[in-house]
């Protein structure tokens, strides 16, 4: 009977954050800061929108749809950085990074999806604005906006799924820190592209 030997990899170090090691009080004030004033910017532009019904025409709407993306983008990426910039052992898991991944590249595809509706909105108030009111209705742009969100998330899922059930191999970082050197296939590779 023959077995196979296959480790699978479950946690993945981030090495870029060691050599922040002495800044890190600072380093983490400055980002909590940013992380508080996207939010409390965000929040009450949404807020403002949402509450005010004189506000409630396409350019607004997608302007609190995209101040709402950003809300889900910045959740996307802050947290885990704050927690590492916290944290003396800087890893993530793999089902963990998938998601990172999932929602920093849906909150960006997300993000140009609704820049573009701002433009076709711009684009019709500027170049043909006698259909701008009979083309552009609360509804469509309602719909849309979520088309621009729900698009960019599945097809950014239907990449991770794809991306789950392949197994990730690399080389272990050595136990005291400091640099991985590349598997000796890359080195000879790098040995002969130099003669």
């Amino acid at each position: 009977m023959m077995t196979n030997n296959i480790s699978t990899i479950s946690i993945i170090f981030l090495l870029g954050l060691k050599e922040i090691r002495h800044y890190k009080s600072s380093l983490f004030f400055l980002t909590f800061m940013c992380y508080l004033i996207i939010i409390l910017a965000n929040v009450c532009v949404v807020l403002t929108i949402i509450l005010n019904n004189e506000l409630h025409e396409p350019m607004y709407i997608l302007l609190c749809a995209f101040c709402i993306n950003s809300l889900y983008g910045t959740a996307g990426f802050y947290p885990k950085f704050l927690s590492d910039l916290l944290s003396p052992v800087h890893v993530i898991s793999y089902s963990g990074c998938l998601l990172q991944a999932q929602m920093l590249c849906s909150f960006a595809c997300s993000d140009l999806s609704i820049l573009a509706l701002m433009l076709y909105d711009c684009y019709l108030a500027i170049c043909r604005p006698l259909e701008y009111h009979s083309v552009l209705l609360k509804q469509t742009v309602i719909y849309l906006a979520c088309l621009a969100w729900l698009t960019p998330i599945c097809f950014i899922a239907v990449n991770s799924f794809l991306t789950i059930s392949v197994k990730i191999c690399a080389v272990s970082p050595p136990p005291g820190g400091g640099n991985v050197s590349p598997p000796p296939l890359q080195q000879k590779k790098r040995a002969d592209s130099s003669l």
